[in-house]
């Protein structure tokens, strides 16, 4: 159950590699999945109606808050071909327990590729404190290893105000924990209010090895944590950062996983911004650079 740092292992038949491989010149996208924080319309929508409608505007597939009703949106989103990527759940690390529910959502997700993205929370420890370490390690290593029996992974989720605030904290922690299937996730709009634009890359670059998930978002650019919700959480298609940034630094590491939009407390009609969003999403992967050819040397 140790860690191993990834080696990128491909066997894909010639028929298969030819038909995924993007048109000349365009880099190779990453999934991308919308989370359910984008559906703030107030409309009721029933997982078969939130699937039909991720697939009509191309999205790959969706990502939650809990563990209700899993087997439902399991059934929906596979009718669509689509996938789901990750549930949102907390872990206490002052307890010392694994909330029973959560091993009960490992067990219906056993061999799904969804990701649970775990929040932490703690009374005894303020953000950040790597005091909390020794009581957090055993209970993610418990987790990692219940998780990796049912064939999934984890994702640290940093969160401001919870005890993995940021991806420094979560990438501290996955180290410590050492599970191949237990690593960090990058929050775009978290980062922006706690750390600051300016270390964007370089958090990119030193969470490498572990990273598991990416969330992006339209944003301002700026002071940034000077900011509320509103500048650093709006549609894709808008916000003066370059979100592109953070796509030409996914690419640079070869991340190779699922991208996903964040869109907390964006009010309008839900469709329309999620039309936006994957517009905005088409447009930052059109003005990426091509990689550069490799030549033969002699």
């Amino acid at each position: 159950m140790k860690r191993i740092i990834p080696i990128l292992l491909i066997a894909i038949s010639t028929v298969s590699l030819v038909c995924a491989q993007p048109p000349a010149g365009e880099p190779q996208r990453n999934e991308f999945y919308a989370m359910d924080t984008n559906f703030n319309d107030g409309k009721a929508r029933s997982p078969e109606e939130t699937a039909k409608l991720l697939k009509e505007l191309g999205y790959s597939g969706y990502g939650f808050v809990g563990m209700a009703n899993i087997p439902q949106w399991l059934a929906a989103l596979d009718k669509e071909g689509l996938k789901l990527y990750s549930i949102y759940v907390g872990v206490d690390i002052d307890s010392g327990k694994i909330d029973p529910t959560i091993l009960q959502a490992v067990e219906q997700l056993r061999g799904r590729p969804t990701v649970l993205w775990v929040y932490t929370n703690s009374k005894k420890f303020k953000p950040s404190d790597a005091g909390g370490d020794d009581a957090a390690v055993p209970l993610l290593r418990e987790l990692a290893d219940r998780a990796h029996d049912a064939g999934l992974k984890i994702a640290l989720y940093p969160h401001i105000s919870n005890w993995v605030e940021t991806i420094l904290d979560a990438v501290r922690v996955s180290e410590k924990v050492n599970r191949r299937n237990l690593g960090a996730s990058f929050n775009l709009c978290h980062h922006l209010k706690i750390l600051g634009e300016e270390g964007v890359e370089q958090a990119l670059m030193n969470a490498a090895p572990y990273l598991l998930q990416v969330q992006i978002n339209g944003a301002d650019s700026g002071d940034t944590k000077q900011m509320g919700w509103d500048k650093l959480i709006q549609p894709l298609d808008v916000g003066s950062y370059d979100v592109s940034q953070v796509l030409r630094v996914v690419r640079r590491i070869r991340y190779a996983g699922p991208i996903a939009l964040q869109g907390y407390g964006i009010k309008g009609d839900t469709p329309e911004i999620l039309k936006r969003s994957i517009e905005g999403w088409n447009d930052l992967w059109s003005k990426l650079p091509a990689r550069p050819q490799r030549t033969r040397s002699n």
